[in-house]
């Protein structure tokens, strides 16, 4: 499939949002999760700032490009820019704040659509914020839900998550005093936190759950689950390859409870058999993101601006030069 020649297009953090819909999210995630890409990141810092660059090609799509996020304090910014495999012209540029939050949702969603048998679950989300937010639009657009209970710390955000949650779940969203209220009765877990204390979640509190996803700790230095929660997990999934090293509860895994990162399976492989269960303890689906996930959402939400007559003309960025062979 090569990319339409179009006009490139810039599509600033407004025009994503409206663009951006579970469906078109999980459209996205179905494409990445079965693509072959080859990819390849650069992450550096020092002590001020921090910054990370991940690079694609996705053959399927006919597209080539790459996300880059950085930080100064509390400042981040993201962007990713699309370009066509076959012509090496730009295709656009995308404001990447919702797309990271919008592809990880979507991605553990095929997860939970995967196990999902039609009985109605109990789902506790841990975690208020964008990341949480867009995983219980995900997940109640493809799982069967009864309920939801949702703590986070500030009492008024998980009330003010709930009231706005509500409707787009399609059942009674509640907020709950204290993670044990979010997990007791429930069947599966969502935790999406901002993974800057440390880990929270342990194996007893989360021996009872069929399904855990955790998608708040990416980097080496964030905790959600503490490392024995993967320990004792009957299988557990992994959004791409680098996770069985890079995330910090990953790595107190490894290095406390003896757990082989090597037993994980990779999301695309699972997905290509019916779920069984794989024995006791929970599935633990963890997630740090890729570049493929980023990429082909950049791209459909591209192709849907043409397709609605949105987006910001932009100049063709880079001169051409043709290169002798």
């Amino acid at each position: 499939m090569t990319a339409p020649a179009r006009p490139p297009l810039f599509l600033d953090g407004d025009l994503v949002d409206a663009l951006a819909s579970v469906e078109v999210g999980l459209e996205a995630a179905r494409i990445s999760a079965r693509t072959a890409a080859v990819t390849g990141r650069v992450q550096i810092a020092d002590d001020r700032t921090w910054m990370r660059v991940l690079a694609g090609i996705l053959p399927e799509l006919g597209i080539v490009g790459y996300k880059e996020f950085h930080r100064v304090g509390q400042r981040v910014r993201y962007h990713i820019s699309v370009f066509d495999r076959d012509t090496a012209d730009m295709i656009g540029v995308v404001d990447g704040r919702r797309v990271t939050s919008l592809r990880t949702a979507s991605t553990a969603a095929l997860a939970f659509e995967h196990v999902d048998d039609g009985r109605p679950k109990k789902l506790a989300v841990i975690g208020s914020g964008e990341e949480a937010k867009e995983g219980l639009r995900a997940v109640a657009a493809v799982s069967t839900l009864a309920e939801v209970a949702v703590f986070s710390p500030t009492r008024a955000n998980r009330e003010a998550f709930c009231e706005a949650l509500g409707p787009a779940a399609g059942v009674p969203v509640h907020p709950v005093g204290s993670v044990g209220a979010a997990l007791a009765g429930a069947q599966q877990a969502y935790v999406a936190t901002s993974s800057v204390g440390p880990a929270f979640l342990e194996a007893g509190q989360v021996a009872h759950l069929e399904m855990l996803a955790g998608i708040g700790s990416t980097r080496p230095d964030q905790r959600e689950l503490v490392g024995d929660v993967f320990a004792a997990a009957s299988q557990v999934v992994l959004d791409c390859a680098d996770a069985r090293h890079e995330p910090g509860d990953v790595i107190d895994a490894v290095e406390r409870f003896g757990f082989d990162p090597d037993r994980a399976v990779l999301l695309r492989d699972w997905l290509e058999s019916p779920y069984e269960q794989a024995g006791e303890g929970p599935l633990v689906f963890k997630s740090i993101g890729t570049v493929e996930q980023d990429l082909a959402l950049a791209y459909g939400l591209l192709s849907a601006a043409h397709e609605r007559g949105l987006g910001i003309p932009a100049p063709e960025i880079g001169t051409l030069r043709i290169m002798r062979d």
